[in-house]
């Protein structure tokens, strides 16, 4: 009886200070199972972002947190954590900011851009393409003129008349569905004839256009720098 009793006092004793190590946990490694607990529960709430890396980078430092085994390593994985936090969350701002956003908020945005001359927002008088408040249009149509386009090819004086010919055009819809559907039907034009509708790109609820009288490298450094204004955060 006494030597079971020793036996079961012993094993006490043992899962005592086992159960104390694992709870010993040092300040670093604490700090990093805050920001995992952080990250988890923002992958959980299955956020719309606006760039699909960070949401597989947080991922990835979530995984290799579990790596970790010192104060350095802990330190390091905390570092990463906050990182990829922090791009996340600014996915999220900026995925809100291209949903449905205002004309105001758009023209606001894109009138510094390089090469862009001129812009201006089309009425439904003054929309060359009559799609303006339809049930499947959009509700707001911006036009930009650019200087790289050379002025005998913008062949009318304003930049809603010259439309996306003259440079680049924003078309903004209610929903990311439209706006999809509307460039499912640009790439169905899509030829290399004077036709061509030139690039279009979902972004948000809008499609952005470039010129097909714009050279290649002219619409991807343009449509990057109206992207870029778009989704800045302030």
């Amino acid at each position: 009886m006494r030597k079971s009793f020793k036996i079961y006092f012993i094993l006490s004793l043992c899962f005592i200070l086992l159960t104390s190590l694992s709870s010993c946990k040092s300040d670093k490694q604490k700090a990093m199972d805050a920001e995992v607990k952080i990250a988890n529960e923002l992958l959980s709430s299955k956020s719309n972002i606006f760039d699909e890396n960070t949401r597989t980078n947080l991922k990835k430092v979530i995984k290799d947190s579990e790596k970790a085994a010192d104060d350095q390593s802990y330190k390091k994985s905390t570092d990463n954590l906050r990182s990829a936090i922090k791009a996340y969350r600014d996915s999220i701002k900026q995925q809100k900011q291209v949903t449905h956003p205002s004309q105001k908020f758009i023209l606001e945005r894109v009138k510094n851009i390089d090469s862009i001359v001129q812009i201006e927002a089309a009425t439904e008088e003054t929309d060359q393409n009559n799609m303006m408040n339809k049930p499947h249009g959009y509700y707001a149509y911006i036009a930009l003129s650019s200087s790289m386009i050379p002025t005998e090819l913008r062949a009318y004086s304003t930049p809603v008349e010259n439309g996306n010919d003259g440079g680049a055009a924003i078309e903004v819809y209610k929903t990311v569905k439209l706006a999809k559907a509307r460039e499912a039907y640009l790439a169905s034009l899509d030829s290399p004839g004077a036709l061509s509708p030139g690039t279009h790109k979902v972004v948000g609820t809008m499609v952005v256009r470039t010129s097909s009288r714009l050279k290649a490298s002219q619409q991807q450094a343009l449509e990057k720098n109206i992207i870029n204004a778009l989704i800045e955060l302030k």
